[in-house]
């Protein structure tokens, strides 16, 4: 049976206008695997990636606003009330002067960082002490960074933390690069580190470490592949080792990858295809970090734009933006395939997915 002095819960982001509920909360039964609605807010136009601290019961999600014509970033910060199952908005603030796709929180929960598509540029917001988002400390464009060739554009899609938390990486789907930044805490500044070229038109867009904090895993939006990197730690740096398809090799449809998640044991990688509408299951070699596939599942819907295990890998959730479904599966421990359980939850393009567990 579940703790009863815990509560798990799944939040989820949406594509939404504002007078649609654009992120609601779910209990999860650890027993049955079943989710259940609890809360569901409005007001935030195309709260499309959160993030959620769970010791200090905050939640971050991204949203647009309109600013002179165009769109400029915004980042909505959520007191949680896990008992209740309801979020209560703090605040809000500008971020970036473009529309932003994804934003992380550093372990100390210091800092925010928001990443552009449209923009091609990366923010860095403070957390005040109520933990709250505050001002933009700094705003870095990729294209005044690195070189651009005449055919391509920045487009800044996601950034994580090393895992000994000194470097962010920043996957650019539009240079084919990973661009590397540390944070200088005198000035709250974003200092340029350095970059990894990965193969043309491949569109990094996440990326996941490995709980080793050897390898990581960047999957690749535009020509539905996965590579993998060593990550040297004494240079801040990501050196390719391979770079492997997603699909099956007799799949000839269009189809384009969204997101990438390593499994708690460090066993499995999965990755999300979009078009082909599945999860990809590869095992890792322990001694090398290669992968291999076993196993490519249909998601029960259109469009996985996101997908989650739930803490204790016995779950995965998966949200299908164009089947507008949460979509349950099961997980085998032993080597990590996955099962659809035949639960669903319907929801309103849902394209983003993370769960917590809270102390009652």
């Amino acid at each position: 049976m579940a703790n009863r002095s815990q509560r798990m819960l799944l939040f989820t982001g949406a594509y939404a206008e504002e007078d649609q509920s654009g992120v609601c909360i779910y209990e999860f039964n650890e027993d049955s695997g079943e989710l259940k609605l609890l809360d569901e807010v409005s007001g935030i136009k195309n709260p499309t990636f959160l993030n959620v601290d769970a010791d200090n019961r905050r939640l971050y999600a991204i949203g647009e606003m309109a600013e002179q014509g165009g769109k400029a970033g915004e980042v909505v910060s959520f007191e949680i009330d896990p008992a209740a199952g309801k979020l209560i908005e703090r605040n809000r603030v500008r971020s970036v002067s473009s529309s932003t796709c994804h934003i992380q929180r550093d372990e100390s929960s210091k800092y925010l960082i928001v990443s552009s598509y449209h923009g091609g540029l990366v923010g860095l917001l403070s957390i005040d002490e109520e933990g709250l988002a505050g001002e933009l400390l700094d705003e870095k464009k990729h294209s005044d960074l690195v070189p651009v060739r005449e055919a391509q554009q920045a487009r800044a899609h996601s950034a994580f933390y090393s895992p000994d938390g000194k470097y962010v990486f920043v996957q650019d789907l539009g240079l084919d690069k990973i661009l590397s930044y540390t944070i200088n805490p005198d000035t709250n500044e974003l200092s340029f580190h350095g970059e990894t070229q990965l193969e043309e038109g491949v569109g990094p867009r996440h990326l996941a470490f490995h709980p080793s904090g050897v390898y990581a895993y960047v999957i690749n939006e535009l020509n539905s592949s996965v590579t993998v990197l060593r990550y040297i730690q004494d240079e801040g740096r990501l050196a390719v080792l391979e770079t492997i398809s997603t699909l099956p090799v007799d799949f000839d449809g269009e189809s384009y990858c969204a997101e990438i998640v390593v499994s708690e044991d460090g066993k499995t990688v999965y990755g999300s295809n979009r078009g082909h509408d599945s999860i990809v299951v590869f095992s890792v070699h322990e001694d090398t970090g290669y992968l291999s596939p076993v196993q490519y599942i249909s998601t029960e819907g259109g469009h996985p734009r996101h997908f989650t295990l739930m803490p204790g890998g016995k779950f995965m959730v998966v949200a299908n933006r164009d089947g507008n479904n949460l979509v349950l599966f099961n997980v085998d421990p032993e080597d990590g395939k996955l099962a659809f359980t035949g639960y669903t939850v319907s929801q309103s393009k849902p394209v983003c997915v993370k769960p917590a567990v809270f102390q009652l």
